[in-house]
């Protein structure tokens, strides 16, 4: 639903981030979209951060973080993941905000990257996909007059200069669209982080049994006050 509200998601974009927790590594938290019922303003930059024990030893720090883009570069709304071993010791600090916003920032580096790479190879494959006429007997074909070849020649001495440098044009501007939104998120950095936490709170039903009602109410909500 968060891509049917429009580019400025129905809300008033206010300078500064807001990292909102979540338990989901996967969707919306409904602290989210309480906060934006009851208040509608949130952060120019919104990264939804979730926090993963794994059942392995440890995780390497450079595989720590998770980055993900939700929806059009220009709701600039993030999901990060992070992943931590059973041996790991988290704490969110100063030093965790700092990964984090320098995994962001690598994410974001990277992905306009790949998609300058992603069209300099599609230039190379139409490219390579010109070949040469052949004859009957399989052999190129030499019988061509050497004037048309010196036509194409000349031809193509001049569309491919221009091919090189709309190609080159156009993947320079993506690697300044993603220097620009690592900008962006620094000035957004500078203006103010916001943490947005909820509280999950689990009640029985009034007509669940009373045996279900105590071990819901009381026996859940302390072991999950006392467990990790």
């Amino acid at each position: 639903w968060i891509l049917g509200l429009g580019p400025s998601l129905g809300l008033v974009r206010v300078p500064g981030i807001g990292l909102v927790y979540t338990e989901l590594a996967s969707g919306v938290p409904h602290i989210f979209s309480h906060f934006i019922t009851n208040l509608p303003a949130i952060h120019s930059v919104v990264v939804f951060v979730c926090v993963k024990n794994l059942p392995v030893y440890t995780v390497p720090e450079e595989e720590r973080f998770l980055v993900k883009r939700i929806g059009p570069k220009n709701f600039h709304m993030f999901r990060c993941v992070a992943r931590y071993g059973y041996r790991d010791l988290h704490k969110k600090d100063d030093d965790f905000e700092k990964r984090l916003f320098e995994s962001l920032f690598l994410f974001v580096r990277l992905e306009s990257m790949m998609e300058g790479c992603s069209d300099s190879d599609d230039y190379s494959i139409c490219g390579s996909q010109q070949q040469q006429p052949k004859d009957g007997n399989g052999n190129e074909n030499e019988s061509r007059n050497l004037s048309t070849f010196d036509t194409f020649d000349s031809v193509e001495s001049v569309i491919a200069p221009t091919k090189r440098t709309s190609h080159t044009v156009s993947g320079s501007s993506r690697m300044s669209g993603g220097v620009d939104e690592v900008e962006f998120i620094n000035r957004c950095r500078d203006a103010g982080v916001v943490h947005i936490m909820g509280n999950t709170m689990i009640r029985a039903r009034r007509e669940a049994r009373f045996y279900k009602r105590i071990a819901i109410d009381y026996l859940y909500a302390f072991l999950r006050k006392i467990c990790r």
